[in-house]
């Protein structure tokens, strides 16, 4: 059964653009990590400084993998200062692949 996570984030106006086109750059790293069977970026229609990725993973553990790699990477420290609140994480069991 495979593994999604969901990252809910609201991104200070100042920063949005930049930050968009951060995660272009690094989402292709995510994809080509061990496990990710896919990732993606999306806004909110209405408030473009609502974001959601959505990523797919082989296994929990694949995903573990990959949050610990982007924590020593210092992802996570470069993006911080540029969101309103902290990243909010929800994980879901895959039923109907």
């Amino acid at each position: 059964m495979s593994f999604a996570v969901i990252i809910n984030f609201t991104v200070k106006e100042e920063f949005a653009e930049e930050l968009k086109k951060y995660l272009k750059e690094i989402l292709p790293d995510t994809r080509s990590f061990e496990g990710c069977l896919g990732v993606q970026l999306y806004e909110n229609k209405e408030s473009p400084t609502k974001m959601i990725i959505h990523s797919k993973w082989t296994s929990e553990e694949a995903d573990k993998k990959y949050m610990a790699w982007r924590t020593e990477t210092g992802v996570f420290d470069k993006v911080a200062p540029m969101l309103m609140d902290p990243l909010s994480l929800e994980f879901y069991n895959v039923i109907d692949d």
